[in-house]
């Protein structure tokens, strides 16, 4: 029989990834710690995974299977959130897959430390497992404040839902925000705001599958500007919070999140009203920035651009490379 209370929820979004799932179910079933219950979340999956899904936890007493409708990732998150029993949460996208001591080395982090929060450097690889870039290791400080975190949510190690280990009541009045892309990005604001102290463990331990069919790899679309609302509520969220220091790199980010997208959408879609609304949405958070702190002022006349000439601001980018 399952544990009635395991020290750890690790929860999995599956969809349409039967490829990749043996490898990454076998990867957490090979955890060193063993105190886990893994909670796949099928969440609507036209391959072959919802018979994956069951035929694991056949074998596995640790394994909870939930079957539902295709809600999307978020969707998935938060179902499993919903029904996890553990002290601790954790998070692996059923694509990727983490070394063995994982867990391990997170949860000892937190109870040496009385953190809330613990997170680790992760590797970037291919489908066969070799690397693309160098494993990601943003923050070299050790311990954080939630406060001092949030200044570095932009941060590529920040910001994953799945590097990490969560006190569960991180999540007590928390969720994931559904039919969203960026979804890490719109909720690690509010989670550094609901915690004390996190912890770093300086190794990659996290395996982050780059596949040409993901949801991130594909052709950019409107909704892809999803990533620059998150960075405008994170902007909003420090100004709220008076960590006004943070507030110049905020905006560099917002920008260069309207920027990227704009300059790989279509043309037609170039001129769509939300395109026009993103643009003047970058100028808006940049230009706010300087009641609060000193801004650049390169930063702020290619925001004026970028809103005003955005075709001669993507020829200038692409010129200069």
């Amino acid at each position: 029989m399952p544990c009635e209370k395991p020290l750890l929820s690790i929860i999995v979004p599956v969809y349409d990834v039967e490829r990749y799932l043996p490898k990454c179910i076998d990867s957490i079933l090979a955890q060193t710690f063993t105190d886990f219950e893994l909670i796949l979340v099928e969440d609507g999956s036209p391959d072959n995974c919802p018979a994956l899904c069951d035929a694991a936890a056949a074998k596995d007493a640790r394994i909870r299977v939930l079957h539902q409708k295709n809600g999307g990732l978020s969707a998935a998150r938060n179902a499993g959130l919903d029904v996890a029993r553990g002290e601790w949460i954790g998070f692996v996208d059923s694509d990727d897959y983490i070394a063995p001591e994982m867990y391990e080395a997170l949860y000892k982090a937190v109870q040496s430390t009385g953190a809330d929060l613990a997170l680790c450097d992760y590797a970037e690889v291919d489908e066969t497992g070799a690397p693309c870039l160098p494993p990601y290791t943003g923050l070299a400080q050790r311990i954080f404040t939630g406060r001092e975190l949030l200044k570095r949510a932009t941060n590529t190690m920040a910001q994953p839902a799945w590097n990490k280990l969560y006190r569960r009541a991180i999540f007590a009045q928390l969720r994931y925000p559904e039919g969203k892309l960026n979804e890490d990005l719109f909720l690690i604001p509010k989670i550094c705001l609901q915690i004390q102290k996190a912890v770093v463990v300086p190794k990659a331990l996290y395996y982050y599958v780059q596949r040409g069919s993901s949801i991130m790899n594909g052709s950019k679309t409107l909704r892809h500007f999803d990533a620059a609302e998150a960075a405008q509520r994170y902007w909003d969220c420090l100004v709220e919070n008076e960590v006004n220091d943070a507030l110049a790199n905020a905006a560099r980010f917002t920008m260069g999140s309207v920027s990227r997208v704009y300059r790989q959408l279509p043309p037609a879609l170039r001129k769509a009203p939300r395109s026009r609304e993103m643009l003047r949405m970058q100028f808006d958070v940049v230009d706010r920035t300087r009641r609060y702190c000193t801004v650049p002022g390169g930063l702020w006349l290619q925001s004026w651009l970028l809103w005003h000439f955005p075709q001669t601001y993507s020829r200038l980018r692409e010129l200069k490379g």
